[in-house]
């Protein structure tokens, strides 16, 4: 696949002609992330705009007991550092790479101007912005009136509807499941709650754990399909 091919699966760039993706290539540059790497840290200077290739980053932060809090995953067909568009702020987390990620960078100032020439792409980009603003609202509300178990039981529940692969009647599988650590720092509990939590959801056939790989029956975890 070369590298028009691969932009056009980026989402903020779908749907746009194959000259226009060439015209925008040219004033994007690679980026080779190896695993653990970091893209930037929190509070340093922003000024790209970055779109995931291939590969995967998490987005961390520190509370205020200096604790580390899972923002985010991004994935391939992605894009990372968009809140710089709109604002000189430096970064407000960080990124670092779960697996060897390839990016292109363009600058803000220089995406700005294309937006005005191909308005697909800021339409695209203002459908992402308003699906995470949701996503992150959603979130908030619903881990505020639980409890640390509900929380977990929630989370896989959204995680097998937004990233299940469908195995039969009612049987789907995720790949590349977080670990109990990431599922903890990303919820606010405790390892042993998700521990807990996953074990119980085991005893009742809702999913198994097989490595990375998580299968899940969808009915018994209360996903309606």
């Amino acid at each position: 696949m070369n590298d028009i091919d691969t932009l056009h699966e980026i989402n903020i760039l779908a749907g746009l002609p194959k000259e226009d993706l060439q015209d925008i290539s040219r004033y994007m540059s690679p980026v080779n992330l190896p695993k653990g790497s970091y893209l930037f840290y929190r509070n340093d200077e922003s000024g790209w705009l970055y779109l995931v290739a291939s590969g995967s980053l998490q987005v961390i932060i520190d509370n205020d007991a200096n604790r580390e809090i899972i923002v985010c995953t991004i994935k391939s067909g992605d894009i990372i550092g968009e809140m710089s568009l709109f604002s000189n702020s430096p970064r407000s987390a960080t990124a670092i790479a779960l697996e060897d990620t390839k990016l292109f960078k363009i600058e803000n100032s220089k995406f700005i101007e294309l937006m005005a020439s191909y308005p697909a792409a800021g339409i695209n980009l203002s459908k992402v912005l308003v699906d995470r603003l949701m996503s992150a609202n959603q979130m908030i509300e619903r881990l505020g009136a639980m409890d640390g178990t509900e929380r977990v039981t929630d989370f896989m529940k959204a995680l097998v509807a937004r990233e299940g692969i469908k195995d039969g009647e009612d049987m789907c599988h995720v790949e590349n499941r977080p670990t109990y650590h990431e599922i903890a720092q990303r919820l606010g509990v405790s390892e042993k709650t998700v521990y807990r939590t996953m074990r119980s959801l085991s005893k009742d056939g809702a999913i198994k754990v097989t490595g990375k790989k998580l299968i899940v029956k969808p009915s018994i975890l209360g996903i309606l399909e």
